[in-house]
């Protein structure tokens, strides 16, 4: 403590005092640092010296522990007292010879008042600082309320309030993510809303105005048929996520054969696969029959083979493979298109990230897919990879038997 300030000399006084009522025995005041030294007030050469069990001084209990001073007869006892934040120590010098009946009663009556004095001009200044932290977290959670996700409190320590503090700044990371996500999704579903509305808002005023023949009529129905659809699932799969997110999507598991499901759902690919000149190979282990949704399993399969055949060019390869283990199930699909970049693979599973990042690869689809199947996947209880070079990609699920 600086020898000019109030806290330092109330201190000293208080020391020589307690030094007077003890018979010209030592006492003084000391604390231990992080690194387990002994630091004195009065005399910081001899807390170099002292030799106590720090651990037992350490842990804040209201102890005595008996220590000595090499090479001196003197023996040395101290008293630590439980303030985790200060770890104040009081340390009492006194012959061994005189360490015995009234006198070491005497002593440590003393000792403890000391401690107990000291801990109320403690918590005092602890008070203010924790006021003083208090009101930054305060201020900083008034901003966030206010609608500033940059909101952040810097409060270093090991303290409660340092604690809470940096659990506020996870809060509010998550906050501000959460809200750039929002604003990105909803600029996304805009854009994909958009098109197809333009699209059948042009084709709409055309048959308005009449004048076309039956051909171009027929041509027209098709645009409107296929960007209706395109609405539909758009639509769809926002409903979909909508539920998932607010906890309102419900599994109804029954018994499945699940190779000879899987079969089924990769056979509804075929002619897909064959109109866009892809070949689509299929492998399926026998798998054996255990509970499980059959329409959700349809769904995160369809979803990964749909999105393989949409990014796999022409001439190009898609397989769906599945593993039986012995207490889950992999599914795999693996395609030949043009792969994803490194950086984006954390991103994959994000609303509309690949469908607006790789646009120029594949423009369909709603860029719900992928996210759809991360959510479902998880709500059954497996997981999802993906992996992928500067050609081909493989999606990895594995479910739970």
């Amino acid at each position: 403590l600086p020898e000019d300030s109030t806290l330092g000399r109330r201190l000293r006084t208080l020391l020589a005092t307690a030094e007077q009522i003890t018979g010209g025995r030592l006492v003084d005041l000391g604390w231990i640092d992080a690194k387990r030294r002994l630091h004195l007030l009065l005399n910081p050469t001899l807390g170099e010296a002292l030799r106590f069990d720090i651990t037992t001084l350490q842990d804040g209990n209201d102890s005595v522990v008996r220590g000595r001073i090499p090479g001196e007869e003197d023996a040395v006892l101290a008293v630590a007292h439980p303030m985790k934040a200060t770890r104040l120590v009081i340390v009492v010098f006194q012959r061994a010879t005189l360490i015995n009946g009234r006198s070491f009663f005497r002593v440590m009556l003393i000792a403890f008042g000391l401690a107990a004095l000291l801990s109320a001009i403690g918590a005092r200044l602890l008070a203010r600082r924790l006021s003083k932290r208090g009101a930054k977290l305060a201020e900083a959670a008034r901003n966030l309320a206010d609608g500033d996700f940059s909101a952040r409190v810097d409060l270093p320590g090991d303290d409660e309030v340092a604690d809470i503090a940096r659990a506020f700044n996870e809060m509010a990371d998550r906050l501000e993510a959460t809200q750039s996500g929002e604003r990105e999704f909803l600029m996304s579903v805009g854009h994909d809303l958009r098109t197809p509305l333009t699209t059948i808002g042009g084709y709409a005023e055309a048959l308005e105005e009449g004048g076309l023949d039956e051909a171009s009529v027929g041509r027209i129905g098709g645009v409107l048929s296929s960007e209706t659809g395109r609405l539909r699932r758009l639509i769809e799969d926002l409903m979909m996520l909508a539920r998932l997110d607010a906890k309102e999507f419900t599994l109804r598991p029954e018994s499945v054969d699940v190779a000879a499901h899987l079969r089924g759902i990769a056979d509804t690919f075929q002619q897909r696969a064959a109109d866009a000149g892809l070949r689509f190979l299929v492998d399926v282990e026998e798998t054996g029959s255990f509970e499980t949704d059959p329409d959700r399993l349809a769904q995160i399969s369809g979803n990964l083979i749909e999105n393989a055949l949409r990014y796999t060019p022409e001439a190009g390869t898609v397989t769906f493979r599945v593993t039986n283990k012995e207490h889950s199930v992999v599914l795999e699909v693996v395609d030949s298109g043009p792969g994803i970049e490194t950086e984006d693979l954390p991103r994959v599973f994000d609303r509309f990230f690949v469908a607006h990042r790789y646009r120029r690869v594949r423009p369909e689809g709603s860029g719900l897919g992928l996210s759809i199947v991360h959510r479902l996947v998880e709500a059954m209880r497996g997981t999802v990879t993906v992996s992928s070079g500067d050609t081909g990609t493989t999606f990895r699920v594995e479910l739970p038997k």
